[in-house]
């Protein structure tokens, strides 16, 4: 068992924007030193990371003989994605964070996302996410050589899967790769575009989830704070949608619910 010193600089990052939960646990000895990959968790939980997230944590925690309150930083991906798994993340570094004192960063998820892709394709890269049926996330990327810093072509977008198509055949790129769960949630209609534009091509699937590397690069170079970050929410959730039904269900009405809401709904 590997046990831990005063001195030593513990960094916690958690993705939980998709269907794969993501732990990091890494560790520096001084400031000026580069963080070491303890343990890369990579859990494929789709709506049910509830019962694996504290656990996988506490597990990767003991394992090298460290406790949640020599935790030294956290760093989570804000999203924007699940909005379940964006709750449960948040609230973790808000539970771990109250009771160790550490700072907080968040990450915007979809850079963490395009950084290999961008780095291996040599290309411009469009993130394109799983937000619900026949709908996306969708952010630009510009090409990158090396190790340089991720350029971005647009901001991150809700949109259609058409909106999507559309978006990325505006900026008449000579060549661009697409990456992200959105492909393959919607594989016929991508499937027709990529066939109907051959400047376009997919990456692997393989490049679907943030690679360590570039999930732990982030987490180093972001910025922490004592005050809690919020999540990145660029859409309304299913929930809200159908508050109507929902409340008739439940026998109250939907301003009453609305006014329960208010002030625990983040806007």
């Amino acid at each position: 068992m590997i046990l831990s010193t005063a001195k030593e600089d513990l960094l916690l990052a958690i993705n939980g924007a998709e269907e794969t939960l993501q732990i990091i646990l890494a560790r520096r000895e001084e400031d000026e030193d580069s963080y070491s990959l303890l343990q890369a968790i990579k859990l494929v939980v789709p709506g049910r990371s509830v019962n694996f997230l504290i656990p996988s944590i506490r597990d990767s925690l003991k394992l090298f003989g460290y406790d949640a309150g020599e935790i030294s930083r956290i760093a989570i991906t804000a999203g924007p994605g699940s909005f379940t798994g964006l709750r449960l993340t948040f609230a973790a570094a808000a539970g771990i964070s109250a009771g160790s004192g550490c700072p907080v960063a968040s990450l915007d998820y979809l850079p963490i996302l395009a950084k290999s892709a961008a780095l291996i394709s040599g290309i411009p890269v469009w993130a394109v996410t799983h937000s619900r049926r026949m709908q996306v996330y969708l952010q630009g990327f510009e090409a990158i050589t090396a190790n340089g810093p991720l350029t971005t072509i647009t901001s991150p977008l809700p949109v259609s899967v058409q909106e999507a198509a559309d978006v990325i055949i505006s900026h008449k790129q000579k060549q661009a790769v697409l990456i992200g769960s959105g492909l393959f949630k919607n594989k016929a209609f991508f499937d027709e575009f990529l066939a109907a534009h051959s400047q376009y091509s997919a990456m692997p699937e393989i490049f679907n989830v943030p690679s360590d590397q570039c999930l732990l690069d982030a987490a180093t170079q972001a910025e922490y704070s004592d005050t809690m970050p919020m999540p990145m929410y660029l859409r309304g959730s299913d929930a809200e949608e159908n508050l109507e039904a929902i409340t008739s269900k439940r026998g109250i009405s939907i301003e009453t619910a609305k006014e329960r809401l208010k002030d625990i709904t983040p806007r």
